[in-house]
């Protein structure tokens, strides 16, 4: 829903350089020339509009739209569900809010899933981390080894459907990641590195202000 931006709309539907800020993302997944097919989740508010996007830039594309959830662990699982899977098939999960996400990132997540079964995109921590309760210092926690997650995340189908069954199961239902999921069902996730400067996720005014910068030194639009 893109709350934290307060806009009218979800933040996915505001207009990014030339088109929709969503629209970045599945442009790329589809001249990536390795995605089979894209499903989106989304509000059933907001599904018609979406099919208008689709309509006017990727009229000729693959593209499935399910209902989401009430968390975003919902919204996946329900797009893990709405498409015939077969378990050594590769699942990409993306933010819809990170435009950048680029052809070498999505084919860097498939080729390490092929070989690890799941991997996760992260950045190291600039910044010195600090842990606080009640205005109180408690830690500071060493930098080296800390890292931002970014998207896309990436599995095998039988390894992401085993990790959503197995939470359900255990009563987890507000998961923050996918890679937590896979994870906490027993599983090995390899890490890639991303971009710190151009993968961001846009959740604020200022975000997308960025974003607008980056739109056009990267795309020169």
């Amino acid at each position: 829903m893109g709350q934290r931006m307060g806009s009218a709309v979800p933040k996915q539907f505001l207009q990014l350089g030339t088109k929709p800020l969503v629209a970045w993302s599945i442009e790329t997944f589809i001249t990536s020339g390795v995605i089979e097919s894209i499903i989106i989740a989304i509000h059933p508010d907001y599904t018609q509009q979406l099919n208008h996007i689709l309509h006017n830039y990727f009229p000729d594309s693959h593209i499935i739209i399910t209902n989401g959830g009430q968390t975003r662990q919902e919204s996946c699982f329900n797009a893990l569900n709405a498409y015939d899977f077969e378990a050594n098939d590769i699942v990409l999960i993306h933010d819809a809010a990170r435009p950048f996400i680029t052809h070498a990132m999505i084919q860097q997540c498939i080729a390490t899933t092929q070989q690890h079964g799941a991997c996760g995109i992260y950045i190291p921590v600039k910044e010195t981390i600090a842990q606080i309760s009640d205005s109180t210092v408690l830690d500071v926690l060493p930098r080296t080894s800390l890292f931002t997650a970014q998207t896309p995340q990436c599995f095998r189908y039988s390894i992401i459907i085993d990790a959503h069954t197995k939470a359900l199961q255990k009563n987890i239902t507000n998961a923050t990641d996918d890679v937590s999921l896979v994870m906490m069902a027993g599983y090995t996730v390899k890490a890639i590195t991303g971009n710190f400067y151009t993968n961001i996720k846009i959740t604020t005014n200022e975000d997308m202000e960025l974003a607008k910068l980056l739109i056009e030194k990267l795309h020169n639009k």
